[in-house]
């Protein structure tokens, strides 16, 4: 499971091994100021993701880069995983996907990080 931290000059999240085969992609570390928020996603939020590079067993893990009309995602999630959409502007990605225990509660730290709070 990723592991996400955040501080008023980064967001850093941190992929397992495994993860980081799967997605193809290492752990991510962005400045603060391009996260613009982050939210809990409910169901299907998988729907509008788009064309993959990456790895993906419907139902059971998606990990990779996804791309739909402008809109790049990175995504890192697996069953029993709840959704935490992490917000960016100014970066490659405009949103990371990633799975979480508790994603309500990672949201809202997160929102409170970036408006100091």
């Amino acid at each position: 499971m990723a592991k996400v931290t955040i501080n008023p000059t980064k967001l850093r999240v941190e992929l397992t091994v495994a993860e980081q085969i799967l997605g193809i992609h290492r752990s991510l570390t962005l400045p603060g100021k391009q996260v613009i928020g982050a939210q809990a996603l409910g169901k299907r939020w998988w729907a509008t993701l788009g064309l993959r590079i990456g790895t993906g067993i419907p139902g059971l893990m998606i990990a990779g880069t996804f791309v739909r009309k402008g809109d790049w995602a990175y995504v890192s999630w697996k069953k029993g995983q709840k959704p935490l959409q992490i917000n960016l502007s100014g970066n490659k990605y405009s949103r990371i996907v990633v799975g979480v225990e508790d994603a309500e509660a990672l949201a809202e730290d997160i929102n409170t990080a970036i408006t100091g709070c």
